[in-house]
């Protein structure tokens, strides 16, 4: 990683020329899908009332513990131009999971293909791009989040470990202060990597060696982000916030609330799998996320059964793993206890849905149809999600006009009433 850092011009031309592709699919996917968001302006400019045309994040966004908004807006010039926020936002999601998708080696054209979907047309991306002062942020902080993961290096030799794991611990620590809900991305991808060296039979020194420095880089990026956080907080001279439990966040509150941040993990997780409280309470989808689950545990089992056979100690981790995804798929709630998973912290579950496709075995007979209904059942989710944002959309449109006709018809009361003369002038976007 030392080495790409100082190439890093190099690399960055190699894999735009390699995976340009890709990512132009999952960026004109991601324009096509809010094109209406983007032509219409529908976002959340301080409630949907005024508009400012330059933001920088203030001490309040410091006081949530997201301290490096301010100078990531800065990087910007304040300036808040809404369509080119979106559109830089998309690209940097575009980006993000053309990475994802190379580091596991995606050879099935069609799952692919739905995994750029499903990962650029879901509610958690619309729910971003509507808040435009801070949506080229949460695209920075998933990018973030995925270059940490990036950074740990199972084939790293010896002479180079420590560089790694402390460029993926200030990966990890900027993701987090830009915004603290992305580290279930980090976490979900270094479970499901596990879980893919345990499934290729790579030694269980080399696994055990990747799972540990990708707890090390959990507990130092999070060390070092509570240091930048304090920091940050002395040089502005505020205190921590109580919203979402920010105040009471610190290492040791958390040890202390670990079983009951657990318990939470498990509850949010199957909450949004069974009831779809984060994202909508439409029954039919609740049935496809189910049959998933299903199709994933079959595979798992396969899998489990296959390790069984060739080293026992190795499906027991795999098996550990499975047990684990839940937790990494929430571990946002470790952080504070008491606090609920928000659609704006849901995409490491919508991660985990997608990309834990790759334990379905295709070889046999039996993994030739587990991993057909598996894409059918992917392509089904996919249309349930490019369905929803589009309904998004469209109550953000029906919402903006409500609100043209109230204020009209408030402004044409008044003035019935006399309440307005003619020399006083109302304007209204």
């Amino acid at each position: 990683m030392t080495i790409w850092l100082l190439n890093w011009e190099e690399k960055v031309s190699v894999f735009l020329k390699k995976y340009s592709k890709d990512v132009l699919i999952g960026f004109i996917t991601g324009l096509l899908t809010y094109f209406m968001m983007i032509s219409l302006n529908l976002v959340n400019d301080v409630d949907g009332i005024w508009h400012l045309s330059n933001f920088i994040a203030g001490d309040w966004e410091i006081s949530l513990g997201r301290g490096l908004l301010r100078y990531a807006d800065r990087a910007r010039f304040g300036i808040v131009s809404v369509p080119f926020n979106s559109i830089l936002t998309i690209l940097l999601i575009a980006i993000t999971n053309t990475i994802i998708s190379t580091k596991f080696c995606f050879t099935n054209k069609v799952y692919k293909l739905l995994f750029f979907t499903v990962m650029i047309a879901n509610p958690i991306v619309c729910y971003s791009l509507s808040y435009s002062y801070t949506s080229v942020n949460y695209g920075l902080a998933y990018l973030f989040s995925v270059l940490s993961y990036c950074c740990i290096n199972c084939n790293a030799k010896r002479k180079t470990v420590m560089a790694e794991i402390t460029i993926a611990t200030c990966f990890f620590a900027v993701s987090m202060a830009l915004y603290q809900a992305y580290i279930c991305v980090t976490c979900v991808l270094i479970i499901i990597t596990i879980m893919k060296m345990l499934i290729e039979k790579q030694k269980t020194k080399k696994t055990l060696q990747y799972a540990a420095t990708g707890l090390s880089v959990f507990v130092l990026g999070g060390l070092l982000y509570f240091l930048i956080t304090k920091v940050l907080l002395f040089r502005a001279g505020v205190e921590m916030a109580s919203y979402k439990g920010a105040a009471s966040a610190n290492p040791v509150s958390m040890l202390k609330a670990l079983p009951e941040a657990l318990k939470q993990c498990y509850m949010q997780f199957s909450d949004f799998i069974l009831k779809q409280k984060t994202l909508s309470k439409l029954e039919f989808i609740n049935i496809i996320l189910i049959c998933l689950g299903v199709v994933y545990l079959v595979a798992a089992l396969i899998q489990f059964i296959k390790l069984l056979k060739h080293h026992i100690f190795s499906a027991i981790i795999f098996w550990a793993m499975i047990i684990l995804l839940p937790v990494a798929s929430c571990a946002v709630l470790l952080l504070a206890v008491g606090s609920s998973m928000t659609v704006l912290m849901s995409m490491g579950i919508i991660l985990c849905i997608v990309i834990l496709g790759i334990i379905v075995p295709t070889e046999e007979k039996a993994g030739f149809w587990i991993s057909r209904m598996y894409i059918l059942l992917l392509a089904v989710f996919a249309w349930f999600q490019l369905s929803a944002v589009t309904n998004d959309q469209l109550a953000l449109k029906e919402g903006k006009t409500a609100t043209i006709t109230l204020t009209e018809n408030i402004v044409s009361e008044l003035y019935s009433e006399g309440y307005l003369n003619d020399v006083l002038n109302v304007k209204y976007n």
